[in-house]
Parts: C-alpha cells; sequence; structure tokens
C-alpha cells in the first residue's frame, strides 16, 4: 500500500487545471510511494467511466482514480468524502488550481517526522512569481527554525489519515467556507500544532481558474456569515471578552465586509440572519452536542486567538506524546527511529537557513 494519498477536490471546468496538478505530480519523488485520488463535487451527465480514463491518462507515474460526490457536494462534505477515500497512513490535500514544485513530499514527509503538528502546509507563490502568497506574513505566527506555526487555510494540508479521523474529520456545517479554519481550530484545541514548513518543496498557485467557489459563488455572503454563527456558538464565543476579542475583531473588520462589500448595512446584514433562521433551527440540536464535545478539549483556544510562546509550550509536549501513535502506524518503529536521528541532525545543522532560502525561479507558462 502506498504511504500517501494525494487528493484534489475538482468541478467540471476546471480541467486544464487539474492536468496541470497531475503533470506536476509526475515531477515528484514521493517517499513509500502516492495514489493520486481526485473527487469531482458536482454531479455531472457524462460518460463517467470515460472521464475517469482520461483524466488517468495525465499521469504517466502514479496510479489515478477517480470519485464523484453525489451525496453531499458541499465543499465540507467534498472534503470528508476526500479524507474516507483514503487508506493510507498519510494524506495530502491538495487544491485543483495549484502545481507542486521541488521535493515537496520529502520535505513534507520530514517534518511530520520530526515537528510534532498535526496538519503541516507548505509555501505557495503567485502563478510563475517569487511573490509569496501563503503563508501571508500579516497571519499572527511564532517562528520555529523552519517551521511556522499557524492555522494552514487550504492550498496543501498534509497529516495523518487517522489523526483526522479520530478528531472528527471536516465539521459538516462548514458546507461552503471556513472548513479549513475550524479544523485547524480543533486540531490545536485537541493538542496538535498545525503551521508551514518554510523551505524545501512549494506549490505555484494559477488564480484564473474558473467558477472558484471560494472567490466568486453567488450567496456567498450567506456562506460566511453561516460559518461566523455556527463558529461563535459551537466555541462559546457568543460574548465579547478577551479571549473573544480577535474573532468578534476579524468578523467586523474583515469577513462581513469582504463577503457584503458595499451592500453591507444593518438592514442587509439583519435580513441576512433571518434568512439563515431555518437552517439554525434545523442544525440546532448537532451544534449543541457538538458544542459540548469541544468543551471536553484539553486546550480552549478561541476562534482567530493568537498563539503565543506560553501557549506553544504547554501544546507541545502534549503532541510530542501523542503523535506516537500515528508515527508508528505510519513508519516501522526501528525505521523511524534511525529516519529521526538523521532528521535531528539535519534539522539542527539548518538552523541559521533564512527563510529566504529556496525561493523557486520563474516558470515559463509553457513549463508549466
Amino acid at each position: 500500500m502506498p504511504r500517501w494519498t494525494i487528493t484534489a477536490l475538482t468541478i467540471p471546468g476546471r480541467e486544464t487545471y487539474l492536468r496541470q496538478l497531475l503533470e506536476s505530480l509526475d515531477t515528484q519523488d514521493i517517499p513509500g510511494g502516492g495514489r493520486i485520488v481526485i473527487v469531482f463535487n458536482r454531479s455531472i451527465r457524462d460518460d463517467l467511466v470515460g472521464v475517469e480514463r482520461s483524466i488517468q491518462t495525465w499521469s504517466q507515474r502514479w496510479p489515478v482514480d477517480v470519485f464523484f460526490n453525489n451525496g453531499d457536494p458541499t465543499i465540507g462534505g467534498g472534503r470528508n468524502y476526500q479524507l474516507n477515500l483514503a487508506k493510507s497512513p498519510l494524506i495530502c490535500f491538495v487544491d485543483d488550481d495549484c502545481t507542486v514544485h521541488g521535493d515537496l513530499f520529502p520535505t513534507l514527509e520530514e517534518t511530520l517526522r520530526r515537528v510534532p503538528a498535526g496538519l503541516v502546509g507548505a509555501r505557495s507563490f503567485r502563478g510563475n512569481t517569487d511573490e509569496l502568497f501563503k503563508p501571508r506574513d500579516t497571519t499572527p505566527h511564532l517562528k520555529a527554525n523552519e517551521f511556522r506555526f499557524q492555522p494552514v487555510q487550504g492550498m496543501l494540508g498534509a497529516s495523518y489519515t487517522h489523526l483526522l479521523h479520530d478528531v472528527g474529520g471536516f465539521n459538516p456545517r462548514r458546507k461552503f467556507w471556513g472548513e479549513w479554519t475550524e479544523l485547524n481550530l480543533r486540531l490545536w484545541r485537541s493538542g496538535y500544532p498545525t503551521g508551514h514548513v518554510m523551505h524545501g518543496g512549494y506549490l505555484r498557485h494559477w488564480e484564473n481558474a474558473p467558477d472558484s467557489p471560494t472567490r466568486n459563488m453567488e450567496g456567498r455572503a450567506q456562506h460566511v456569515l453561516w460559518g461566523l454563527i455556527c463558529t461563535a456558538l459551537e466555541y462559546d464565543a457568543v460574548d465579547m471578552n478577551q479571549a473573544t476579542e480577535t474573532f468578534w475583531r476579524l468578523v467586523q473588520e474583515r469577513y462581513l465586509a469582504y463577503s457584503f462589500g458595499d451592500e453591507l448595512s444593518n438592514q442587509e446584514l439583519l435580513r441576512a440572519v433571518l434568512g439563515l433562521v431555518p437552517e439554525l433551527s434545523n442544525a440546532w440540536a448537532e451544534i449543541t452536542r457538538f458544542r459540548e464535545e469541544v468543551r471536553r478539549h484539553p486546550f480552549d483556544f478561541k476562534p482567530f486567538q493568537p498563539i503565543k510562546e506560553e501557549d506553544l509550550a504547554k501544546v507541545l509536549p502534549f503532541a510530542r506524546r501523542h503523535l506516537r501513535k500515528y508515527r508508528w502506524d505510519t513508519w516501522p518503529q526501528k525505521t523511524f527511529a534511525r529516519s529521526l536521528g538523521a532528521a535531528f541532525s539535519r534539522f539542527f545543522h539548518k538552523e541559521n537557513h533564512k527563510e529566504t532560502k529556496g525561493t523557486p525561479p520563474k516558470v515559463a507558462p509553457q513549463e508549466r
């Protein structure tokens, strides 16, 4: 069985970008082998077997399976479908409008071996430039050598398959917005930090892919508002206090303005909230159950709460202990111990390695 499942969520109309991704994966060395899983997150009427066979020809190196999510084709539903299709100990979610470059998977695997993190992201650059797209420097973070502890907001997220199952997968109430934000929060509260490796392999993000549900979906404002309401209710962030101050500030300054634009007004906001009341009523029992569940988490981080040094000092020992079982499932113990020693040796020799090292060269469009 391959050690890695590399999975992308896509929809019809983005095949050109998906093909670029698969062709870039052919350039990758994947430790322990890889299997590519493509999930179409929208019903299509075409010959499904023909669609799969066509996509399989785009990769000359790795086996490719194609699935069609007709059950719950929301983004949250699609993410859980991807997770449930993974049979390997390691899983890597990657967006269909990205390409992968450099020694990405060896970098991710070495990071998972040596850093006590539950979810690892990689640098992404804007198109054919050396402009860093994610992680953004404006996002609160803590640096530890070449790892940056902070939320991993999509693009690419690598983790242990069983760990994601054990923490509950993706929240089904994050239908079209916020599924990665909520999963990051739940991982931190469960004792598994998240962050980006800032050296080695990287992504390029090609922003012109059509029909993006995260950028130009009709009704986007209500989807964002729904995610914010669920977050406040599920994580006891309804009241404004010192712990929830960041959440409410971002709601006011970023997310509402970002979603409603020039149409933001008290009247429009109230109308949008009232439109969500029936859905909120239907989901109330699950929200209440989930709120009781998260109250039992070992760490009480609030939504968007900046992580401080003292917080990290408390979480890391917990993560080191509890990640052992996932690492032992992934790598045989003798091999793991030998590789971990080598990884630590390489890591400590890189302490003076600057974050800017490894800035990728520009790639001509025909080389994508």
